[in-house]
C-alpha cells in the first residue's frame, strides 16, 4: 500500500500541472481525458470491475479535476467533468442486496476475496457530491447540470450512507460514531453470485476491525456534502459524531497536536483473550509514519471546520503550530519536515527523518501566512490550479473565517474543558463503550510511549465535583492496558454523566462516560 500511495501521489502532482502554454480549457479537457483513460485502464486489470485499488488510483486524478472546477466553476471545467463523473458512476455495480458500489479485489487479500468497501465508495462519491455542491452554489448552472447533480446526490444518499448503515457497519456510542469493516465477500470475479460472511478474511486470518480515522472521516465529508446540498440535518448529526470521536483521539502537548491513525471505536475492536500481534485490540494503534495520511486527514478536518462542527479556532491554531514548530526545520529555502509525533518523548530517530515522514500541511494555507508562502514556494511552474487557489486565498485574506458557516462559533467539547495538557507520553486513552447500560461495565484502555509507568484513572461528575480514583494501570513497551469499570464510585453506582481522566507523568487525557 505504501508504494502504491507514493506512486499515485507523484502521478497526482504531475496531473495538477498544465503543459506549457496550456489554457484552462485545454487543461480541463486533457485532465478529464486522463481520468477517463485511468478508469478504463484500472478496470481492465480486474476484468471490467473496480475495487479499492481502483478507487485510490482514480481518486488522485479526480481530485485535481474537482480543484479545477472549484477554481473555474463554468462550462470550461464542468462540462467535461460531468462526463467523467457520469462515466465513474457507471462503473458502480450492484451487489446481492441491491446496493451499488465499487466492487473488486479485497486489498488485504485480493486473490481470495472480492468485496465492497467504505473507502473506495467515499473517496470517489465525494467528487460527485462536490460537483453537486458547485451547482447548488451557482444557480445559473442548475438548468444544464441539475439532473447530474441530483443523480450524484442520490448516489451518495442511497449507495453510500444508507447502504453502509443498512449493512450494519455504522457504530454509534453516545457522542461518538465510526464504522466497522464489512465481513461479507464474494469469490473473485463473481459479484453476481452469493455473498458469504467471513469475519477473518484479512491476511493471516485476522478478525475484521473498525476502519481507520481517515476512512471514517471520508464518510463524514460525504455526509456533510449531502447536508450542504439537501439541508437534511441527520447527515450532519452523524458526521459530527464521527469527528467528535476523532477529536477525542487528539494528543495535546506543548500546544501541538498529534494523533493516532487508528483506534478502536467499540468492543468489536478488542480481543479476549489477547492475541498477537496487537494484544487486546485487533489492530495497531499509533501515528501513521507515511506523509500523505495526516495531510489527507487534515483535508477532512478543514472541511468539517468550514461546515461549523466540532473544531474550534484554537484547534486550527494548534494544527498550524504543529506544522510550523514541531515539524518544520524553519528554512524557507530548503524546508524539511519531520512527522507530527517527532517531539514526543523517546521517539526513534526514524521519526525525525525527513525522507520518511512529514510534509507541509498546505491545506492550512487559508489560516496562516507562512504556510501560504511555503505552499506558493513549492508550486510547480505550470501548476495553474494551485496558483489560482493561492490567488483566491490572498483575495479572501488569511484568517479563521469558516467558508460555509461564517457566523458559527464552536465551543470546546464540554468534557475537554479544564483538562491539563498532556506531556506527550500518553498516546491512547479510551473507554468502550462510553454509554454503560445497567448491569454492564466499560473497558478502559491506555497506551503510553516508551517503557511506561503508572497511569492513574479518575472520575468526576460531568458538571464538576470531586475527583475519585477508580483504578491504576501500567501500560508500556507498546502494550495496551485494559481496566474494567462498572460505574461505581466508592462502591455506589449512580446513573449520570461523568468524565474519566487519565493522569500520567504530569499530563492528562479525558473521556465522557454515561452511566445508566
Amino acid at each position: 500500500m505504501r508504494i502504491t500511495l507514493t506512486l499515485t501521489l507523484v502521478l497526482a502532482m504531475a496531473a495538477n500541472a498544465a503543459k506549457a502554454g496550456e489554457t484552462p480549457a485545454q487543461m480541463a479537457r486533457s485532465q478529464n481525458a486522463r481520468v477517463q483513460q485511468s478508469i478504463d485502464t484500472e478496470m481492465a486489470k480486474n476484468n471490467g470491475h473496480t475495487g479499492e485499488q481502483f478507487g485510490w488510483q482514480v481518486n488522485w486524478f479526480m481530485g485535481s479535476i474537482m480543484r479545477g472546477c472549484r477554481a473555474w466553476p463554468d462550462d470550461t471545467w464542468l462540462e467535461p467533468t460531468e462526463k467523467s463523473l457520469l462515466k465513474l458512476a457507471g462503473t458502480m455495480e450492484e451487489g446481492p442486496d441491491g446496493y451499488k458500489g465499487f466492487i473488486g479485489p479485497y486489498i488485504y487479500n485480493p486473490t481470495a476475496y472480492w468485496v465492497d468497501v467504505h473507502v473506495s465508495d467515499s473517496i470517489l462519491i465525494k467528487h460527485m457530491l462536490e460537483f453537486a455542491m458547485i451547482i447548488k452554489e451557482n444557480p445559473a448552472l442548475r438548468e444544464k447540470y441539475g439532473e447530474s447533480a441530483d443523480l450524484f446526490t442520490e448516489i451518495g444518499k442511497k449507495h453510500l450512507i444508507e447502504k453502509w448503515e443498512k449493512r450494519g457497519t455504522l457504530v454509534v456510542d453516545g457522542p461518538f460514531a465510526g464504522y466497522k469493516e464489512w465481513d461479507m465477500f464474494c469469490k473473485p470475479d463473481d459479484i453476481k453470485g452469493e455473498w458469504f460472511r467471513e469475519p477473518n478474511a484479512r491476511q493471516g486470518g485476522a478478525p475484521m476491525p473498525c476502519i481507520p480515522f481517515n476512512k471514517a472521516m471520508d464518510m463524514a465529508t460525504c455526509m456533510l456534502q449531502i447536508y450542504y446540498v439537501t439541508g437534511e440535518e441527520s447527515y450532519k448529526d452523524i458526521a459530527t459524531k464521527i469527528h467528535t470521536r476523532f477529536k477525542a483521539s487528539l494528543n495535546r502537548f506543548n500546544e501541538y497536536y498529534t494523533w493516532n491513525y487508528w483506534e478502536p471505536i467499540s468492543m468489536n475492536d478488542t480481543l479476549n483473550p489477547p492475541r498477537p500481534p496487537f494484544g487486546v485490540v485487533k489492530h495497531w494503534v499509533g501515528t501513521h509514519p507515511n506523509r500523505p495520511y495526516q495531510h489527507g486527514e487534515l483535508s477532512n478536518i478543514l472541511f468539517a471546520y468550514n461546515m461549523g462542527i466540532v473544531y474550534t479556532d484554537d484547534d486550527m491554531r494548534r494544527f498550524v503550530r504543529t506544522n510550523l514548530t514541531a515539524m518544520w526545520n524553519g528554512d524557507k529555502e530548503a524546508p524539511k519536515w519531520a512527522n507530527s509525533d517527532s517531539r514526543l518523548p523517546d521517539q526513534p530517530a526514524s521519526a525525525l527523518n525527513p525522507s520518511e515522514a512529514g510534509t507541509l500541511w498546505s491545506v492550512l494555507a487559508p489560516f496562516d501566512a507562512t504556510i501560504l508562502e511555503l505552499r506558493e514556494r513549492v508550486l510547480g511552474a505550470n501548476d495553474v490550479i494551485g496558483r489560482k487557489e493561492i490567488e483566491n486565498i490572498k483575495a479572501a485574506g488569511v484568517g479563521f473565517k469558516r467558508k460555509y458557516a461564517p457566523d458559527v462559533v464552536v465551543e470546546e467539547l464540554p468534557w475537554s474543558k479544564d483538562i491539563g495538557e498532556n506531556t506527550g507520553g500518553q498516546m491512547f486513552a479510551v473507554a468502550l463503550p462510553s454509554v454503560v447500560a445497567e448491569g454492564e461495565e466499560t473497558t478502559i484502555l491506555a497506551k503510553v510511549i516508551g517503557a511506561g509507568g503508572e497511569v492513574e484513572i479518575l472520575v468526576r461528575p460531568a458538571e464538576g465535583g470531586e475527583l475519585k480514583s477508580i483504578g491504576r494501570a501500567r501500560p508500556g513497551g507498546g502494550v495496551i492496558s485494559s481496566t474494567k469499570w462498572d460505574g461505581k464510585i466508592d462502591g455506589v453506582r449512580t446513573p449520570g454523566e461523568y468524565v474519566l481522566i487519565w493522569r500520567y507523568n504530569g499530563g492528562e487525557r479525558s473521556w465522557p462516560v454515561t452511566v445508566r
